[in-house]
């Protein structure tokens, strides 16, 4: 019997799994994914090495589940209250504001999917397995094909609409602005001019 298979037999405890994934994640969020050993993230969460291989395989199948929930948490968020039938304008404004909202309460999770996208682990990864990315791929092809939005690539349309988000998430906790309810409505507004039609 393997290790791995062994230790997943012993009990779970929420509190150590919670531990080792907030960790993780201020660990990676401190110094990039490259840097950090399982050693490492066992001694900050205050566990021992083993405990981790008790819920991951190894670390790239830790950081991994890591990006896959906060990536659901995030889908979750964006689509709460969503419905569908509003206007398009109005879908891609609720998206929109809940998806910096929620990333403004949890800049901690946005930062880390930075870290994770850049690296080769995302080659693992299948997009369309997310609820939020699957919803803005609907409502982007229907605003297209009703002549509303833009016809350019998703892509494209995407890093117009939804990656200015991390340059003000940047310039808030920076002091440089400070993004308060008006100002993200207002925010969506500007995101929706520059991909309508």
């Amino acid at each position: 019997m393997s290790v791995y298979l062994f230790n997943n037999m012993r009990p779970r405890d929420k509190k150590k799994q919670d531990a080792i994934i907030k960790t993780s994640i201020q660990l990676v969020n401190d110094l990039g994914l490259s840097g950090i050993s399982i050693s490492k993230i066992a001694e900050d969460a205050e566990v021992s090495p083993a405990t981790i291989y008790i819920y991951y395989k190894n670390k790239e199948d830790l950081f991994t589940k890591i990006y896959i929930d906060i990536r659901n948490r995030m889908s979750q968020a964006s689509l709460q209250g969503l419905d569908d039938i509003k206007s398009i304008k109005a879908q891609f404004k609720s998206i929109w504001y809940n998806f910096f909202t929620y990333s403004l309460q949890h800049i901690d999770y946005l930062i880390y999917r930075e870290h994770f996208e850049q690296s080769s682990m995302m080659d693992n990864i299948n997009q369309e397995e997310f609820k939020l990315f699957k919803q803005v791929t609907s409502l982007f092809k229907k605003g297209i094909k009703e002549k509303i939005i833009q016809n350019y690539p998703l892509p494209f349309l995407t890093a117009f609409a939804f990656i200015p988000i991390i340059t003000l998430l940047k310039f808030n906790s920076e002091g440089l602005i400070s993004m308060d309810d008006d100002l993200i409505h207002q925010a969506s507004e500007i995101a929706w001019n520059t991909i309508k039609n």
